[in-house]
């Protein structure tokens, strides 16, 4: 996460604890333990209903993941792909296979290795669009679940709030000046459910979206290249055709020579 993320978070987090703070005179009224276990309680529960429990903690270890995620080098993939254009067409496909345990990569390493197994085209073109379907469906499904949690916390946080009204209604006959006090405090579940909703599961789906969007176009870069070597093509059209995936803006970080 760029600094410049960092200081956007934490701007936007000062303006709403001092908004919170100038429109009380009393922050601690904002504090409802109780409240927040049937917030986070309730929805972490429905959600384990929802999902299998595997798939579930698997999207929960995405938490971190989504807020350091920075976006891929597709450019710097775009010119690995033309360097091994140029060496197959100089030294022909048998030359790859000593450099392919030095690709991290493990879907740009798979597809050289077909490459260099002689798969046919067709081949490679089925075998690699499936894994990059098989991988898009997979991932985005994980930004579904944090999308159906951000739908389910203010749905507990309105549960909370009833269960806190009623408590009220009990006691209210013992002593009528605590019923504006307990009923800000039974409304703060209301806060919690739409707070979680709004703050932490809608932006933490969104940013597993785009980052699987941009995994999933730069699995597709890696495809083409592939393909386009199978095919022998001249490096510069290979070039010209990969740097249709990145946005204008970046066009002159790979050069056409």
């Amino acid at each position: 996460m760029n600094i410049a993320t960092i200081f956007g978070i934490i701007t936007g987090i000062s303006i709403l604890c001092a908004a919170t703070y100038a429109a009380t005179d009393s922050v601690g009224v904002f504090i409802n333990l109780p409240g927040l276990a049937i917030v986070l309680g309730g929805t972490i529960a429905a959600t384990f209903i929802c999902y299998p429990l595997r798939e579930v903690m698997r999207v929960f270890g995405l938490f971190m993941t989504a807020f350091t995620a920075e976006e891929l080098p597709i450019g710097n993939y775009i010119k690995v792909l033309v360097a091994v254009s140029r060496d197959v067409a100089a030294h022909g496909e048998e030359h790859l296979e000593r450099k392919l345990k030095s690709i991290d990569n493990e879907f740009l390493r798979d597809g050289l290795q077909m490459l260099v197994d002689g798969y046919s085209k067709k081949e490679l073109e089925e075998i690699l669009n499936n894994r990059i379907q098989q991988y898009h469906d997979q991932e985005i499904n994980a930004a579904g679940i944090y999308r159906t949690m951000a739908g389910l916390s203010p749905a507990f946080g309105i549960i909370g709030t009833l269960i806190g009204l009623i408590a009220m209604m009990q006691a209210m006959g013992d002593d009528v000046a605590r019923l504006g006090p307990a009923m800000a405090t039974a409304l703060t579940t209301t806060l919690y459910g739409a707070l979680f909703a709004n703050m932490f599961y809608t932006p933490i789906a969104t940013k597993v979206e785009r980052r699987v969007e941009e995994r999933t176009i730069l699995m597709c870069v890696i495809r083409d290249g592939i393909l386009f070597i199978k095919d022998k093509t001249p490096a510069a059209i290979v070039t010209d055709k990969l740097k249709g995936y990145l946005p204008p803006r970046s066009w002159s970080s790979v050069p056409s020579k």
